[in-house]
């Protein structure tokens, strides 16, 4: 254990004097070796000159005189105990015999062994164990038991007496005493309390006892006992003692540690989790004399383990039991128990071997789970599997077997009654774990059929259990009018998500820690299946809301590491890709449904729970998505974090307060973008921050760093839980916007209150005042362009309709015309829309698909115009296609075409709530679903091939002569005109829309988004001058409708068609109008020129 100190003595003591005689002179010297770890030895060998003699660690041996002469012999000293199996020899047995004829006197090679007797330990994990003297396998000096030292002859004996000194020995044991005190390296300074004090109380303990004692040095952590002894046994108890008197002395100021020789005992030990398991721990020893247990403590992983609902801990006659009603995954561990005495701190301490656990609990899965059948002669395939190696069973069905998987074909009964009729399936012989089949019996034909979910009626909502084998719940799916299965809904979990997800049930303060760090690295390592899975999420959620409620009821402090634990696992839930979005949208389609509209609230409501019980500390936690700061401040605060949101509490009323702030970097991923209209068109557009005090705060700032400095409109907000019946939503209430710089990029909040805050932004351009001068400007001159272009053609219409080529030339024009009036005057609305406080999805998204479709009509229209250009350049020699042939043609390309590709878009992309832009304008999305290539794509196309034809037509009339009749002159101009128009429009509309695609690759250029405001506010102007009064004939029938007096040919001369021009069109024309050609050897691009 890390906390503990470890005290080593030695105690030394004289033994009484001995004599010993042998038949041989000589001089013993004492020897003592201690390099044994089996038995103390003193050993004293006789010989004729002095040696050192090592004892076997086998048998001790004697001396035997031969018969013929006797022997003086030295009897072996049995030992009272040993550690090792020794064997003493019977003095009876001689290791070395002399020959009958030839006596001779023999030194043994050994001599007796002395074994101290081992005493039982009274403060340490082990017994004391003595120590030997001599080595157990390599002997210092061996007389060899075949070559006899000396011998005598047998005609001459010879007796020889030798007489010893006295030999004194001393029994040397080393002793260590553990003690729950944390260590500090100063212990071991004489001059230090700690250590004078204990090294007294083992000095005067030996001296009472008339021995030596002396403590040595401290060191870490627990250890052994261990001893070193050379003396005779009778000094055993002496030690053992001194022993027992000094730990109990040192525990009147320490607590000392006694340890168990065995380990806790668990009943079960073979069971599943969610049992219920005792622990028992103790009786401690009698031979310590650890006296009357008055309490005991109880650890897993050297964590202690408080009493609560699920923990109950009793003591009785030195016997305490843990109990732990619903043992689950957060128990395991290493086990620990600690008896504590009454009279001081000493305590018995017992653990368990090993880590203990349960077995995870099998998973029964079943199919199908729910499914219809025909009342009278239907066949249900039934299947039964379970996992771990385990068996289940029908137990209504015997001729199913058993098995750890089973299938058996179910046929309903004959006359059956209508309703419904459940199956059970179980593991074998443990009734506890089961699964049920349901069938709805009908006597209906079924409707829907499917291969996946059976058979049904209308209405009829089928299950199915999960594909995937590490997955848990079921898929279900509704019979609709189509006859098919449809509105499916997987609602499959992680295995490991719905084991915590069970157990976040029954959580304590216990074994909260330990399951949060679970949940944390079950969330990590499956992070990929988590984010794409909206039932996965709304089991975490659960699990979080279920935590904060144990937190809030049982008023548990949750720790440092713990709040890590949590951030880490939210934060996954806020990375981008998520199902967020689906789960949001299902919010709104199932308002009434209360699990599913709350997840993402809920989710936030659980994290401010769970951060108001964190431990009074100040501390910083940095996670990848999350970052978390907990200070204390008196007077003001003002600080920065994550280098995107500053805070600034002016004042307050002078206490000591702490303050905690949370900062999400990515939570605009989990909470809907809803104000108090309910509408989703905002956007948030900065970090979402939690803020929360210990005392009163009137008044904090926040400055956000701008996420999207495209969005405009800002607006201060809080997440109010209440709003929609507890759907939540973003309420302003309590805050407003004090500073907006866009210099900075920064908003500046303040608020009367503490919660979570962020900022919502409207759906706009980049909000500069220029843009919208030249927008607003631009469209007015657009729009009444093209209502004084229209009105031009309806005055002129009937003097245009004589030539086939012209007519549908102005057919194109009027259209080109209605079509961008149109768009222009949707547009207008649109912005209306996004600009109201009360916002209306449906509408925007009708203006979105009149935009769109009156904008594509616009360049149809166009490539109308060019493919008559190109068809009437080409057909040289007349005929072809009738005139209301070629009217069918232009009205399928310019309206028929834009419908179809409007229809799709809006088609494919509405369902899934990506047609329309929430966060920017009611215009085709760009981020979700890239909606707005559906215009981008085809404008570009028809900006090229248009292009591609002016190249072409240019090159067909200057190869080409003027005709010499009339009409040929006159269609030859047309194509002149249309050609002009197209060459300027062309390249103007395609530059227009060419800056728009700009803008979706450098949102943030201003230069392109003024560029793209003001080409875009002319295109009704540019199509009034290029597109009709540019044509010279226009410009005559204006004339002669302006001056009814003169004659209609009028129009003909020079000087009539110029006299009433526009000033800044009289550079077009020069000479005559171009009706009447004059030089017929010009080239047609010559004519084109004068035109």
């Amino acid at each position: 254990m890390p906390n503990t100190t470890t005290t080593t003595i030695q105690f030394t003591q004289p033994p009484p004097t001995s004599l010993t005689t042998t038949n041989t002179t000589s001089t013993t010297t004492p020897t003592t070796n201690t390099t044994s770890t089996s038995e103390p030895t003193t050993s004293t060998t006789s010989t004729t000159e002095p040696t050192t003699s090592t004892t076997s660690t086998t048998e001790p041996t004697t001396n035997t005189a031969s018969p013929t002469e006797p022997t003086s012999t030295t009897s072996p000293i049995e030992p009272t105990n040993t550690a090792s199996p020794i064997e003493p020899t019977s003095p009876t047995e001689p290791t070395s015999t002399a020959s009958p004829t030839e006596p001779t006197s023999t030194t043994s090679p050994t001599e007796p062994t002395t074994t101290a007797s081992p005493t039982e330990p009274t403060t340490t994990a082990s017994p004391i164990e003595p120590t030997s003297t001599t080595s157990p396998t390599e002997p210092t000096s061996t007389a060899s038991p075949t070559e006899p030292t000396s011998t005598t002859s047998p005609t001459e004996p010879t007796s020889t007496t030798s007489t010893t000194e006295p030999t004194t020995s001393t029994t040397l044991a080393r002793i260590t005493i553990t003690m729950d005190v944390e260590f500090k390296e100063e212990y071991n300074q004489e001059a230090n309390d700690f250590h004078r004090t204990v090294s007294n109380i083992i000095r005067d303990e030996g001296t009472n006892q008339r021995a030596e004692t002396k403590l040595i040095d401290f060191r870490r952590g627990s250890t052994i006992a261990q001893y070193e002894v050379k003396a005779p046994p009778s000094n055993t108890p002496v030690i053992q003692t001194i022993k027992l008197k000094i730990s109990n002395n040192l525990a009147k100021l320490y607590p000392v540690i006694f340890d168990a020789s065995d380990s806790l005992m668990f009943w079960p030990n073979d069971e599943f989790y969610e049992q219920t398991v005792t622990v028992t721990c103790g009786p401690p020893p009698v031979d310590i004399y650890f006296g009357t247990v008055s309490a005991a403590e109880w650890r897993r992983n050297m964590d202690l383990i408080s009493e609560d609902e699920e923990h109950r801990i009793s003591v009785k006659n030195g016997i305490s039991n843990l109990t732990v009603s619903r043992f689950i995954s957060s128990d395991d561990g290493v086990y620990e128990c600690r008896l504590m005495r009454t009279h001081d701190k000493a305590f018995f301490r017992q653990k368990s071997a090993t880590s203990f656990s349960l077995k995870t609990k099998p998973t029964i899965t079943v199919s199908p789970i729910r499914q219809y059948v025909k009342c009278s002669g239907g066949i249900v395939a039934l299947k039964c599997s379970v996992s771990g190696g385990y068996q289940v069973e029908f137990p209504d069905i015997p001729g199913a077997g058993t098995g750890n998987l089973i299938s058996y074909n179910y046929a309903t009964p004959q006359g059956c009654e209508q309703g419904e009729k459940t199956l059970l399936c179980q593991l074998k012989n443990k009734p506890l774990f089961t699964n049920t089949i349901t069938l709805e019996l009908s006597s209906h034909n079924a409707v829907c059929k499917s291969d996946t979910f059976g058979q049904g009626y209308i209405g009829y909502k089928a299950a199915v259990p999960c594909s995937q084998p590490n997955k848990v719940g079921e898929i279900t799916a509704v019979c609709k009018e189509s006859t098919k299965f449809e509105d499916v809904e997987d609602n499959c979990i992680l295995l490991p998500v719905q084991e915590l997800l069970d157990q976040s049930r029954f959580l304590t303060a216990t074994t909260l820690p330990v399951f949060l760090e679970q949940l944390r690295n079950v969330i990590v390592n499956f992070t990929d299946e988590v984010i794409k899975s909206s039932a996965n999420i709304k089991a975490i959620v659960k699990i979080l809301t279920n935590v904060a409620n144990i937190l809030s009821s049982s008023n548990i402090p949750i720790s440092r590491d713990s709040m890590e634990n949590v951030l880490k696992t939210a934060g996954v839930l806020t990375i981008n890709g998520t199902t967020w979005n689906f789960l949001n949208i299902d919010t709104k389609n199932n308002s009434n449904n209360t699990d599913v509209k709350s997840v993402s609230s809920s989710l936030l409501k659980s994290l401010e729970t769970i951060t108001s019980h964190l431990v009074n500390k100040t501390f910083d936690i940095k996670t990848e998505f999350i970052q978390l700061n907990r200070t204390t401040f008196t007077d003001t605060f003002n600080a920065e974090f994550n280098s995107s949101v500053t805070i600034k509490i002016p004042e307050s009323n002078g206490d000591n307060k702490t303050i905690t702030m949370i900062v999400f970097n990515s939570l605009d991923n989990v909470l809907p973008a809803r104000d108090e209209a309910n509408s989703l068109l905002n956007s948030i557009n900065g970090r979402v921050v939690l803020v929360q005090s210990s005392g009163q705060i009137n008044n904090i700032s926040f400055t956000f760093d701008i996420l999207n400095d495209t969005l405009g409109n800002p607006e201060c907000v809080f997440w109010n839980f209440s709003l929609f019946d507890g759907l939540g939503g973003w309420d302003g209430k309590g805050c407003e916007l004090v500073l907006n710089l866009n210099e900075t990029e920064t908003v500046t909040c303040n608020c009367n209150h503490l919660t979570s805050f962020s900022i919502l932004m409207s759906p706009n351009s980049p909000k500069k005042l220029y843009l919208d001068i030249i927008t607003y400007i631009g469209v007015g001159i657009s729009m009444g362009s093209l209502v004084i272009c229209l009105i031009i053609e309806g005055l002129i219409w009937r003097k245009i309709r004589n030539n086939e080529t012209s007519y549908l030339r102005h057919v194109a024009i009027v259209n080109i015309a209605i079509s961008l009036l149109i768009a222009n005057i949707w547009f207008i609305i649109g912005a209306a829309i996004s600009d109201a406080e009360v916002k209306n999805p449906p509408a925007c998204t009708a203006a979105t698909f009149f935009i769109h479709f009156f904008y594509l009509a616009l360049f149809f229209w166009m490539l109308a115009s060019a493919m008559l250009l190109l068809y009437r350049t080409t057909n040289v020699f007349g005929g072809g296609l009738s005139k209301a042939s070629m009217l069918a043609i232009g009205f399928f390309l310019g309206y028929g075409a834009p419908l179809i590709i409007a229809t799709v878009t809006i088609a494919a992309t509405a369902p899934d709530n990506g047609y329309i832009r929430e966060n920017t304008i009611c215009w085709l999305n760009w981020d979700k679903s890239k909606a707005l290539l559906a215009f981008v794509i085809p404008a570009l196309s028809i900006v090229v091939i248009n292009l591609i034809i002016l190249v072409v037509v240019l090159y067909k009339i200057i190869r080409r002569r003027v005709g010499t009749t009339a009409a040929q002159a006159e269609e030859r101009h047309v194509l002149v005109v249309i050609a002009k128009s197209l060459a300027v429009l062309t390249p103007f509309f395609g530059i227009t829309w060419g800056l728009g695609a700009g803008i979706l690759a450098d949102p943030t250029n201003e230069g392109i988004h003024i560029a793209f405001a003001f080409f875009n506010s002319l295109q009704g102007f540019f199509i009034l001058v290029f597109g009709t009064l540019l044509d010279g004939k226009v410009r005559s029938a204006i004339a002669s409708w302006s001056q009814p007096s003169r004659s209609r040919t009028g129009s003909t001369s020079a000087g009539n068609s110029t006299s009433i021009q526009l000033p800044f069109l009289g550079n077009w024309r020069r000479g005559r109008d171009g009706y009447h050609m004059t030089s017929s050897a010009s080239t047609d691009f010559h004519s084109a020129s004068n035109t």
